[in-house]
């Protein structure tokens, strides 16, 4: 008796010894920045870091929905084009078992809502190309800037027109008071453009220009962003929270391009 339950003790041990440890199945899981929130909103170009909160895995695939993927554990999340996208984490263990997790993203542009003109100056005596009327009619512009050529100072001739706004009539040489200048069509901001239009940055930025036309139909460029002479240009503020996003040009005439985020 004693010798069959040694036997069977003996063989209890055996065969549990030789059963393999169970396998962990894995969890995907991730979040953004931190926020456990399923939906996230931001705009083009704005970047998001993706927390890799997965466990039990040993390798990583990141689908972000717009045709890349990653294999990096955590990943710094930005969008070329606006739009809503579904981003897919898939991790698997050694074994081969696989667990995913999906959330949306909803990616926004800048649109150009108003142009508010804080002060317009231009010299009469013309020194810089400018009217010699006291008076003009004022026109806003944004152009692609892709070809250096200039003619009467600051006018580009072969750089296409992305937006004109209409005309403000009559507008003295010397307008401190603020005009504003709505926006009703739809003008997305590439904020990647938004740079000095130095021949350096050719293809790769906007030229943005307050306009005058004289009495006799003559077309002036009283600012824009080609710089130089003390101009400044840039982003003033950018915002997304608060929905802001405010793009400035100065000083001899000065100008804000406000933006929404939609």
């Amino acid at each position: 008796m004693k010798n069959i339950l040694f036997i069977l003790t003996i063989s209890f041990l055996i065969v549990n010894g030789c059963k393999k440890e169970e396998t962990v199945i894995p969890i995907s899981s991730f979040s953004f920045r931190g926020d456990t929130i399923t939906t996230l909103k931001m705009a083009t170009y704005d970047t998001c870091t993706l927390i890799n909160l997965s466990k039990n895995k040993d390798s990583v695939f990141w689908d972000l929905g717009d045709g890349r993927t990653s294999n990096d554990k955590q990943f710094i999340l930005s969008y070329p084009k606006s739009g809503s996208y579904t981003i897919k984490l898939t991790v698997k263990n050694n074994d081969g078992q696989k667990a995913f997790c999906s959330k949306k993203v909803t990616i926004l542009d800048r649109v150009l809502k108003s142009i508010y003109i804080e002060h317009i100056n231009w010299d009469t005596i013309n020194t810089n190309g400018w009217p010699t009327s006291s008076k003009a009619d004022i026109y806003f512009q944004i152009q692609k800037y892709v070809d250096i050529t200039v003619t009467n100072y600051s006018i580009y001739p072969n750089c296409p027109i992305i937006y004109k706004s209409p005309i403000v009539k009559n507008v003295s040489y010397s307008t401190q008071t603020p005009l504003t200048i709505p926006v009703s069509e739809k003008v997305v901001i590439d904020k990647k453009l938004i740079q000095f239009a130095y021949p350096e940055n050719l293809n790769n930025t906007y030229l943005i220009s307050l306009m005058a036309i004289d009495k006799n139909g003559k077309v002036y460029c009283l600012q824009n962003n080609h710089g130089g002479g003390g101009n400044y240009f840039g982003i003033l503020k950018d915002d997304f929270n608060k929905n802001e996003f405010v793009i400035q040009n100065g000083p001899f005439s000065a100008y804000l391009l406000n933006c929404d985020f939609e």
